[in-house]
């Protein structure tokens, strides 16, 4: 309880959240997805030089992601418990899309097709063959269908490229950012786990004081009918003002029952 003091409500770290969600997150992702069309021509086209380049642009971009993330995490730690629900509908659009193209990216080497050197020179493949399915790097986007059909043919990049070693590079840094959004995930699922926890402690609470309530009124009741005699014998009453347990009253008799 002591740590949820220092929690905020997400009406408070909105404002900050939104920033990651709606511009920086985003732009990111909108720059990684150009490295991945771009990924895909120069490796279609074997433009070793030129992928080995793309590979570490796009490695940057992914250590921008990851430090952005990890930047909005911090803030969603931040707030309360009771918020968690609508804090998982603020972030998982753009957690969604981040998984997604990380998966994406990851999917590109996963069948590579081994091929002889072409006979043609890598920039006339370049315009014969890529150039009906990619645009230049500052033109829109690429249609996702051909993007994946062609994905499938890739052709492997040989051991002595230097493309081969920061593909490597790459991988890794996307392994990391794939780990990071499942990581970020499971995070806002168990403060909602914990709030929901909290609440079935409170729920079965109520249940055994109203069962108590009830217990009680049912003894009051009962109440009553016990009194003492004039005998001497057992008296017990209930006396409004008195003190005891539920209004109890215990009269001395002078009777043989002596105290009781």
């Amino acid at each position: 309880m002591a740590e949820e003091g220092h929690k905020l409500t997400l009406r408070r770290l909105e404002a900050p959240i939104l920033k990651f969600i709606k511009v920086a997150l985003p732009t990111d992702l909108e720059r990684l997805q150009k490295h991945h069309d771009n990924i895909l021509k120069y490796q279609h086209s074997q433009q070793w030089d030129r992928l080995h380049q793309e590979h570490i642009n796009a490695s940057r971009t992914v250590q921008q992601l990851r430090a952005n993330i990890r930047e909005m995490e911090k803030l969603c730690t931040r707030v309360r418990a009771e918020d968690t629900a609508a804090l998982e509908r603020l972030v998982k659009p753009v957690r969604d899309r981040a998984s997604a193209a990380t998966q994406d990216f990851l999917h590109l080497h996963s069948n590579p097709v081994p091929q002889p050197a072409p006979a043609l020179p890598p920039a006339a493949q370049s315009s014969s063959c890529v150039s009906s399915s990619y645009h230049d790097d500052d033109d829109g986007g690429e249609d996702p269908v051909s993007g994946r059909q062609i994905q499938l043919h890739l052709p492997e990049i040989p051991a002595d490229q230097s493309a081969a070693e920061s593909w490597d590079n790459l991988e890794e840094g996307l392994k990391e950012l794939s780990g990071l959004v499942t990581e970020f995930s499971l995070l806002v699922h168990s403060q909602q786990e914990k709030i929901d926890s909290i609440e079935d402690n409170v729920n079965t609470a109520a249940a055994n004081v109203e069962e108590g309530t009830k217990s009680l009124g049912k003894l009051l009741r009962f109440l009553p009918s016990l009194q003492y005699n004039r005998g001497g014998g057992l008296q017990v009453g209930v006396a409004a003002g008195c003190r005891g347990v539920a209004g109890w009253s215990i009269r001395r008799s002078t009777g043989p029952a002596g105290w009781v």
